[in-house]
């Protein structure tokens, strides 16, 4: 197995890719795919790989400056050979052509092109193709099938030596018929767009099921969001204020809320509705607030524990209080929290019954079956913590 440098997705496969294989990355027009192709050859680059790139979507130094938006620097492996870049780029559009080691002539002709690949991959002793993008290629051809054919005799070609490939698809630029075609010799399949990557296909059978592990572009790429946002330096990171007043954290609008504001909403509902139907408000509101959550957590963690001490560390670093994480049965978990958001001291009722609401969302939704909760001991009405007492419905 080749672990591919990024811990969610390794994990989600089990430790990696199959020696051999070839990989595909499809996306749409946000080039997310590009960015996460890119950061996964970095990696490969990093643990000593040797990796030969084409790149017809732009010239090569375009393309070394773009990912230095991510800190992905190629400079230190093309300097030691460890890496080389074929212009694929200039003598597309060019009216002059353009002479050089690390330039393909004419592009277009697939035939000279494919040729000069292999023999460059089998002479220059490279364990990695990747070719950055097979869009460009496919919007200048006039036969698709055509052109669609020599990519699957690539790829194989390339496979059958012994090499493997990385590639980028576009799903806005190919027809539907046409990308399921050029995709036919690739054994893994990732498709990164609007903050999930979801593996389509993979030559091992998958660790967890449904496998979309949600993430956020930065200035690193694209981070899985649930290693990303564990400290809180992390989130100061995210934070950013437009010109309109909106704060929003990556893709998310947000509001600054002090723990008064927060307690006074609490104090309303109880006082508005009444005791019962305030717990049941509040309660309910948990549930509705933590929708998603759950099943986004099934996609990366293979046991409840884990997943609940993801929910802790979230907590954690984003100022809500400590979680402590009691016991953990198949029926039956047992949490406390100390000094929830928000707080208050001699209250008649208890303060979080909202957390109970999340986390019998969150149970729920992991586990495929329903979990009812409920707030036993509160700080907010004297005792030393919460505890949160959850039971899978019979």
């Amino acid at each position: 197995m080749i672990p591919l440098g990024m811990k969610r997705l390794d994990e989600v496969l089990g430790g990696g890719i199959e020696e051999g294989s070839s990989l595909a990355f499809v996306g749409s027009i946000c080039r997310d795919n590009i960015v996460l192709m890119h950061q996964l050859v970095f990696n490969l680059l990093k643990a000593g790989y040797r990796v030969l790139i084409v790149e017809f979507r732009q010239s090569p130094d375009m393309l070394r400056k773009e990912l230095l938006h991510y800190n992905i620097d190629y400079s230190g492996f093309v300097e030691n050979g460890q890496l080389r870049i074929f212009d694929g780029f200039s003598n597309l559009y060019g009216v002059e052509r353009i002479q050089g080691a690390n330039v393909l002539s004419n592009p277009l002709d697939l035939g000279i092109t494919s040729a000069v690949i292999r023999d460059t991959m089998s002479g220059g002793g490279f364990d990695f193709l990747v070719i950055d993008d097979l869009n460009v290629l496919y919007t200048l051809q006039s036969n698709s099938k055509a052109y669609l054919r020599a990519i699957v005799r690539l790829v194989n070609s390339i496979k059958r030596k012994g090499f493997q490939t990385f590639a980028a698809f576009s799903e806005d630029v190919f027809e539907r018929s046409d990308l399921t075609a050029g995709l036919m010799p690739f054994d893994y399949v990732f498709d990164v767009r609007d903050g999930y990557i979801t593996l389509r296909r993979s030559l091992q059978p998958l660790k967890i099921p449904s496998p979309k592990v949600p993430y956020i572009k930065t200035e690193l790429g694209v981070e899985a969001i649930l290693e990303r946002h564990t400290t809180l330096e992390s989130i100061k990171r995210d934070l950013w204020l437009d010109d309109e007043g909106n704060l929003w954290m990556g893709d998310s609008r947000v509001q600054l809320i002090n723990e008064d504001s927060e307690a006074s909403l609490v104090e309303f509902v109880y006082e508005y509705l009444g005791p019962e139907d305030g717990k049941r408000f509040l309660y309910l509101w948990g549930r509705k607030e933590f929708i998603g959550i759950g099943r986004a957590a099934r996609n990366q963690y293979d046991n409840l524990r884990d997943a609940l001490l993801s929910v802790k560390f979230a907590t954690e670093s984003s100022g809500g209080g400590r979680i402590e994480i009691v016991e953990v049965q198949e029926d039956f978990v047992v949490l406390r929290g100390r000094n929830l958001f928000p707080s208050r001291k001699g209250y008649s009722y208890q303060f979080h019954i909202n957390y109970a609401g999340e986390l019998s969302q969150f149970l729920t939704e992991f586990t495929g079956e329903q979990w009812e909760g409920e707030e036993v001991k509160c700080q907010s009405m004297g005792s030393e913590y919460c505890e949160f007492v959850f039971r899978r419905k019979k």
